[in-house]
């Protein structure tokens, strides 16, 4: 599993608890953490770099147009929760924390609500470590 700067925990905390979520629940392919603009956080081994930037980015898309929905056609902003199916796979994503969310791409016969569950019980245990403040943008003042 690999980390990123836009973690404020150290390096490493969270590789355990990734990569046994993938083990335990039957399907499941990858973990990744995620900050709600998009950047990763960790991953599982099995992932990759670039594999975990390309799923960062869908991700923090998806979760967007989730709570964008939610606002417009519900009663309000939601759980930010979705799930897309495609042909050979599931993504489904959850928040995980002030600022982060955790995605999971599983097998397309993957037992949805068994992953779920996993995935929400993960969240109790690391959501409250897990803040990713929004990125602040550079005053024009200290650019060169």
């Amino acid at each position: 599993m690999s980390t990123t700067d836009a973690s404020h925990t150290t390096d490493r905390d969270f590789d355990w608890l990734l990569e046994n979520l993938k083990e335990k629940t039957p399907g499941i392919r990858h973990v990744l953490v995620l900050t709600r603009d998009g950047l990763k956080m960790c991953f599982t081994a099995g992932l990759g770099r670039d594999g975990a930037d390309q799923l960062s980015a869908l991700a923090a898309g998806i979760q967007s147009l989730s709570l964008s929905a939610s606002a417009e056609f519900g009663d309000g902003i939601g759980a930010g929760q979705a799930m897309v199916e495609f042909a050979g796979g599931l993504l489904l994503i959850v928040p995980a924390g002030d600022g982060a969310h955790l995605a999971v791409v599983a097998e397309e016969d993957g037992e949805v609500g068994l992953i779920a569950h996993n995935m929400n019980e993960l969240v109790e245990q690391i959501g409250v470590y897990l803040t990713a403040a929004p990125r602040q943008t550079e005053n024009s003042d200290d650019r060169v």
